[in-house]
């Protein structure tokens, strides 16, 4: 019975890392296709705490809608967000 609790702790332990490591490539992806280099040289991601890369993040997404480009969405947003924050 310790065995298979142990099994299934591991197994949702490594599901959840597996689903933390697509957001963040998802957000590096989106960070790289929507932010570098499109206007000007982006800062590099652990430059800023969570709470000013959330401003950072908000300001360009309206400068991005001014320029006519299209908005991140809500999802978007979040992977950019988490990539540019947690450490690797």
């Amino acid at each position: 019975m310790k065995q298979r609790l142990i099994l299934m702790f591991l197994f949702a332990l490594a599901t959840a890392v597996q689903a933390d490591d697509d957001v963040y490539l998802a957000g590096k992806e989106g960070f790289e296709i929507r932010c570098a280099d499109t206007c000007h040289q982006p800062p590099e991601a652990g430059q800023l705490n969570p709470k000013q890369w959330r401003i950072v993040l908000t300001t360009m997404q309206k400068r991005m809608h001014k320029a006519g480009m299209e908005r991140m969405t809500e999802q978007e947003f979040e992977q950019i967000l988490h990539y540019l924050t947690v450490e690797r």
